[in-house]
């Protein structure tokens, strides 16, 4: 009995110990949920800041690629000590990707990026500036120490014209057939895969601020011999850009050699190569009023203030367009140009000049916008022959313009304009008016002419460029005389434009075209994107207007309107 009531008398001490050691347990549970749920949301947090500095990281790559002016002005800035972007080596030989604060490896890489201009992202041309050491993306491999970029599209057109000029993608605007002619009375639809395009971008790196590379482009826009459209095309290769550069990153500057774009074409920022704001129309000879060339040349461009200004200096290949009735006084002979020989096309002729083409841009790039001023000299050459003896003569040529693009709404909507205004310019613009006429001692006379566009390009969605440019070019005034009852020189008013307007008329030699203006717009939309590419389609409609110098009888005018449908897959964007 005593030892039941002992018994009974512990039990009450074992409870109280066994409950406060559940307790312990129960408070170290409490404990240790609540250390977990804190390590938890750090590493959530943790998590969080490594992809925000991976997508910075990446952000900051895009950026740097689409525009290094500015990129450039943030690392020389110094403002938060950043570091140049770089690649260094990782685990187990892996490159990464360095931007300050946190690493971004090559398999983490950002999804290839094709220029950034409106034109770029139409055509897939590679990046501007490209860094040759960044981890290779879709359309690149190396070889050696050699990055080589693919870019380019495939397309399929279609093209109606209510005027037959029997032109392929490429309009030839100041060939516009006058009324008298049939062409005129009949509409034309054609098919064309021709401007279908392959770009090869090629980088190296010499040490690390010199950079070698070479870029080209080519499309089927060439005509063979055996070349038609009735059973199978055979429409040839055409080179369109073909050059070298040297670029030297650390002291902001770059020479340039080859086929390329004129130093007068307008940029979209800087003066780099691949950053032209080309005109987003599908029609493959523009609109009237752009000014431009690709032609060979050399070309040094040199930058100040981190990118913010540059100033260039182009010599470009020389080529003149004559036009009107040329004058050869009594028993002479005047040569302005000649048929091609040798490698060169032997049904067209070519001038023959005495010196490039000089061409002195500068540009600014302040927050607000992009401005250009450029000025232009030109040597229009010819010779006059009598039996025995002759004379040459050069006259200087030129003129000056400049170019504007302002974002009216930031990446929503851009206003751009751009001008070019001298004598012996008509080279320069879409349509390829005359450059000179000669005299009455056989000389050249450079013709008065303006080039002016202006356009508005937006971006309501991300997939999708709209835009709507006019444009004019306008030769300011002729140059002509008569000599007995013969009519010379350019826009001569003696010239008959009776019958210019009258179907099948002969009487209609007033044709020295006066001026070419065009209006037209279109949108561009990207409807499919992924690891295969990316589908587009688009569509232009475009008005143009041409109208000759007046004659006995009226003025010759005509017009056409034009619509193109476009749908091409760039497979490397």
């Amino acid at each position: 009995m005593t030892s039941a009531l002992v018994w009974a008398q512990c039990l009450p001490g074992k409870s109280a110990h066994a409950e406060t050691s559940i307790d312990v347990m129960e408070k170290q549970i409490r404990l240790l949920q609540v250390q977990l749920k804190e390590m938890k949301s750090q590493q959530a947090q943790h998590a969080r800041e490594v992809q925000e500095a991976r997508d910075a990281a990446r952000q900051a790559r895009i950026e740097a690629e689409s525009n290094p002016y500015a990129m450039r002005r943030e690392y020389v800035g110094g403002a938060q000590g950043l570091a140049t972007p770089r690649y260094v080596g990782g685990a187990q030989g892996q490159a990464t990707y360095v931007s300050g604060v946190q690493g971004l490896s090559a398999s983490q890489s950002p999804a290839p990026q094709i220029n950034n201009t409106p034109y770029g992202q139409i055509t897939g041309m590679p990046v501007a500036r490209s860094s040759s050491q960044a981890p290779l993306r879709k359309g690149q491999f190396a070889i050696g120490g050699v990055t080589i970029t693919l870019g380019g599209f495939f397309e399929m057109a279609g093209i109606f014209r209510s005027r037959n000029e029997a032109s392929d993608i490429s309009s030839n605007f100041a060939t516009i057939p006058w009324l008298n002619s049939p062409n005129a009375h009949m509409n034309e639809y054609h098919q064309t895969e021709r401007q279908s395009r392959l770009s090869v971008l090629v980088q190296g790196d010499l040490n690390s601020h010199l950079h070698a590379s070479g870029y080209s482009e080519v499309d089927f826009q060439g005509s063979g011999t055996a070349s038609n459209s009735r059973q199978s095309n055979s429409y040839v290769l055409r080179a369109r850009v073909v050059y070298g550069e040297l670029q030297d990153t650390e002291n902001d500057w770059y020479v340039a050699g080859g086929q390329m774009w004129s130093l007068a074409t307008m940029f979209k920022h800087g003066m780099d190569e691949r950053n032209e704001n080309i005109p987003l129309v599908i029609d493959a000879q523009y609109l009237p009023g752009f000014t431009w060339t690709r032609n060979t040349g050399v070309r040094a461009v040199k930058g100040f203030n981190h990118g913010e200004y540059h100033i260039g200096l182009s010599l470009e290949n020389p080529q003149s367009v004559w036009g009107g009735t040329n004058y050869a006084p009594p028993g002479s002979t005047v040569t302005v140009n000649t048929a091609g020989g040798q490698v060169n096309n032997a049904t067209t002729t070519y001038s023959d000049d005495v010196a490039p083409d000089i061409i002195l841009k500068g540009a600014a790039d302040p927050k607000f916008g992009h401005f250009e001023a450029l000025g232009m000299m030109r040597f229009l050459h010819d010779r006059v022959s009598y039996l025995g003896h002759g004379q040459s003569h050069v006259v200087v040529a030129g003129g000056g313009g400049g170019a504007m693009l302002i974002p009216i709404i930031k990446h929503k909507l851009d206003f751009q304009a751009s001008g070019l205004v001298g004598n012996g310019i008509g080279r320069y613009g879409t349509s390829n008016l005359a450059d000179a006429t000669t005299n009455r001692f056989g000389a050249p006379v450079a013709l008065p002419e303006a080039q002016v566009l202006a356009g508005l390009v937006g971006h309501p969605i991300k997939s999708m460029d709209v835009y709507a440019y006019g444009g004019m070019e306008d030769i300011l005034g002729g140059r002509s005389f008569n000599v007995g009852n013969k009519a010379y020189g350019y826009g001569n008013p003696a010239l008959i434009a009776t019958g210019c307007q009258t179907e099948m008329a002969s009487n209609c030699t007033a044709t020295n075209i006066k001026r070419v203006t065009q209006g037209t717009v279109g949108f561009w939309w990207r409807y499919l994107h992924g690891d295969y590419g990316t589908m587009q389609f688009g569509m232009q409609y475009s008005y143009t207007n041409v109208r000759a110098f007046a004659g006995v009888g009226g003025t010759a005018h005509t017009d056409d309107n034009m619509v193109f449908l476009s749908m091409r897959y760039m497979p490397f964007q």
